[in-house]
């Protein structure tokens, strides 16, 4: 089965990574845009930085995304890149996880050793 990355996921993740993992373009973009306000040269490098930092957080989204829909050799992860590029999306994720932790044998704890 031939997997497409969820668009909305995409486009959320890419917003994500342009507000917060790169964050420190993003803050003195918006910073230098509204000083550019009133000085026009700090506006076209805030939008520059703006700029940069979108191509930033797609080209990072493309490679998580490659990431995703290339089959691996490990089995469990394909299993959750199927759920998670099928219909149902992260509630088919969250399933699996949930499936996969109440299977998942309980920690035995040394409380009686000191």
């Amino acid at each position: 089965m031939e997997r497409k990355y969820p668009a909305k996921m995409f486009w959320i993740f890419v917003l994500t990574n342009f507000l917060f993992r790169f964050f420190y373009l993003s803050i003195p973009g918006i910073i230098l845009c509204i000083v550019g306000i009133w000085v026009n040269s700090c506006l076209w490098i805030g939008l520059s930085v703006l700029g940069f930092d979108v191509i930033l957080s797609v080209i990072e989204q493309l490679r998580i995304r490659k990431a995703a829909v290339t089959p691996s050799d490990n089995p469990e992860f394909n299993e959750l890149m199927d759920a998670f590029c099928g219909p149902d999306g992260l509630d088919a994720v969250r399933k699996i996880v949930d499936a996969k932790i109440a299977s998942a044998p309980p920690v035995e704890t040394d409380e009686g050793e000191n």
